[in-house]
């Protein structure tokens, strides 16, 4: 073989392993590319949930429940806590023995269903609690919400 000869098979090796290198330098590239574009769509996927989720709140209500001194008495308070308006407002406390209640039917009936609960509202019932009353109350808290669904929640509240 000649010097051209040879000169040539090393100029063709070296080609080839220059091409080598940048062949595996662009799969790397191309491998990062793809993990960054996976990775931006998992986010853009979170961020319309985010935003699903952040909709279906604003035409939810939220109804809070608790139980206020009032002097020397205590109340029961029922809040719309959200920026929309809660629909036939109920509440049920969830009682061993019934005949314990401390609603005062009377009272409990001049206010609920509460046709229209606006929102930063409140309703309060008096509450019969006495020296042998529990000091805390599980009770379920249903309304209707603007779009017509109706949501009955499990609340709780202490003294």
């Amino acid at each position: 073989m000649s010097k051209y000869e040879i000169l040539s098979v090393v100029l063709g090796c070296l080609a080839m392993f220059v091409s080598l290198v940048v062949w595996f330098g662009q799969r790397k590239m191309q491998r990062e590319a793809n993990d960054l574009q996976r990775a931006t769509s998992e986010l853009s996927k979170k961020q319309l949930e985010i935003l699903l989720r952040e909709e279906k709140g604003l035409n939810t209500a939220r109804v809070s429940f608790d139980i206020i001194k009032d002097g020397k008495s205590y109340r029961f308070r029922i809040t719309n806590i959200s920026d929309v308006d809660a629909k036939n407002v109920e509440l049920e406390l969830l009682l061993k023995d019934p005949d314990d209640s401390p609603l005062i039917a009377s009272d409990y009936n001049d206010k609920f269903p509460v046709p229209r609960l606006q929102p930063g509202c409140s309703v309060t019932l008096i509450a019969a609690i006495h020296m042998g009353s529990p000091t805390a109350y599980n009770a379920i808290l249903s309304w209707i919400n603007p779009d017509g669904n109706e949501v009955a929640e499990e609340t709780y509240a202490a003294l």
